[in-house]
């Protein structure tokens, strides 16, 4: 595409797991550009059946002509055509695709056994870290799910990755350290508690016109072990490849919409040491990522 770095192409990419829903022997990970449509996808993977098809989440609802860019690092199930005012069974689904922080090249998928955690799943995969230190399994937007039973995350792609380090808050004079790159940042008016704060309010360049003011405005919410973003002045109508999922402020009715920063954790925990590095380091993250 004329006047595209291909760098930019990468960063745009789109990843998912396409699997045969009457073989789910078969299964492919494919990588497409953002914006193509999920049934695009499926034609490229070479999964799809004979014929007319269909291609439908886990829970069964038709998701063919929908865009990629809803259903990144999902797993998808491609099957015959969808009658008209007839009903999909859902696809049989009863494994989880885990793959690792340290190596995303390398996914295990595992069929938890019965009152499994995801955690325990996990452990079935072998994706752990092999020094024996701590490890936790996360969803694409950095949430951790290992204590949740196994079977309510059947179908996904999870990651195992090293545990993050206890947040809850951020320090108020770790702040100041960050905000020397970062100037704008300012703690959430009624989120600070003594020399603890729980939000932060920053503003990041936008350097592709996807705001309304053309300035990211970003609410992060500290208190996790890895900092979620909500941003607040998407323009309407702009589809970001990493901005899709609608959210509210902690705490307010304010709505949002969360960025997907992928695998943040690993690099904020293995080589970060000290809370402003790492809110640096987490915040330039973010940055890279909404002008991607």
């Amino acid at each position: 595409m004329s006047g595209v770095k291909e760098g930019d192409k990468e960063q745009r990419a789109i990843q998912l797991t396409l699997s045969n829903a009457v073989d789910q022997t078969r299964k492919i990970r494919v990588e497409v550009p953002a914006g193509t449509t999920v049934e695009e996808a499926a034609r490229e993977s070479g999964v799809f059946p004979a014929g007319a098809f269909d291609v439908f989440t886990a829970g069964g609802e038709s998701v063919t002509h929908a865009s990629v860019d809803e259903h990144r690092d999902e797993v998808l199930y491609v099957g015959p055509q969808k009658v008209a005012g007839g009903a999909m069974e859902p696809p049989h689904v009863k494994s989880i695709m885990f793959t690792s922080a340290f190596d995303p090249e390398v996914r295990h998928e595992v069929v938890p056994g019965t009152d499994q955690t995801v955690h325990q799943a996990a452990e079935m995969a072998g994706l752990g870290p092999r020094d024996g230190s701590e490890w936790q399994v996360y969803t694409a937007i950095g949430e951790d799910v290992g204590g949740q039973p196994a079977a309510e995350l059947a179908g996904q792609v999870l990651y195992v990755g090293p545990k993050a380090i206890d947040a809850g808050a951020i320090l108020w004079n770790e702040i100041g350290k960050a905000r020397s790159d970062f100037a704008t940042l300012q703690a959430v008016e009624g989120h600070r508690n003594g020399n603890e704060v729980g939000l932060l309010h920053v503003i990041l360049p936008d350097q592709r016109g996807r705001t309304i003011e053309g300035e990211y405005r970003c609410v992060v919410d500290a208190r996790s072990k890895i900092p979620m973003t909500h941003v607040l002045n998407l323009r309407s109508g702009i589809r970001h490849p990493y901005v899709y999922t609608g959210s509210k402020v902690p705490g307010t009715k304010r709505k949002s919409q969360i960025v997907c920063h992928g695998d943040a954790g690993k690099a904020l925990v293995l080589t970060m040491k000290s809370p402003s590095s790492r809110l640096s380091a987490y915040l330039n993250h973010i940055s890279s990522i909404l002008n991607s």
